[in-house]
């Protein structure tokens, strides 16, 4: 690989020009330790069968926990819950102190579910991919729940939390 002719500070400024959804992750391991995360690097891999993918950096506290996960759960954030997004962020801080204060019941095999979410992801990890810094989770999708909302997904950009659009109407 060739040597970039940039820095991180403007790799990382010029990623920033693209929004992204944001979502919350929670994850349980075989010992029912859990891990909860806000993720902004998702997307859908696979229709048939159902995949998706997250990313997460090796030096992420919650690291060490979604590389031994057995179920995970992605939650996609509604405008109104940039809070979540910010407690589930802060780093060095237990899954359950972010947990604390937070609306969760135990899904499929225990992993924390959040019941206010516009949708929720739900499976088993696939492989784990290490790219550079990161390693790309893909997670094989067994339970899906859409809870459609008149307010927008929380967004990401040029570092600050967005609403991507208005109020939408529901979809049917």
């Amino acid at each position: 690989m060739t040597e970039p002719l940039f820095d991180t500070a403007q790799f990382r400024a010029v990623c920033s020009q693209f929004p992204t959804g944001v979502t919350a992750v929670t994850a349980i391991d075989a010992d029912g330790e859990c891990a909860a995360l806000t993720v902004n690097s998702f997307t859908s891999v696979s229709l048939e069968p159902a995949q998706v993918l997250f990313c997460i950096g090796t030096s992420a506290s919650s690291y060490p926990l979604i590389s031994r996960a057995t179920r995970v759960a992605v939650h996609v954030l509604r405008q109104d819950q940039e809070e979540i997004a910010r407690r589930f962020a802060t780093s060095g801080v237990t899954a359950a102190e972010k947990l604390a204060g937070v609306s969760w019941s135990a899904g499929p095999g225990g992993v924390p579910v959040l019941p206010d979410t516009s949708a929720t992801l739900l499976g088993t990890v696939g492989d784990r991919i290490h790219s550079g810094d990161h390693v790309i989770v893909l997670l094989d999708v067994d339970h899906v729940d859409l809870k459609p909302s008149p307010l927008s997904a929380l967004a990401f950009y040029q570092g600050r939390f967005a609403a991507p659009v208005g109020p939408v109407a529901p979809t049917a």
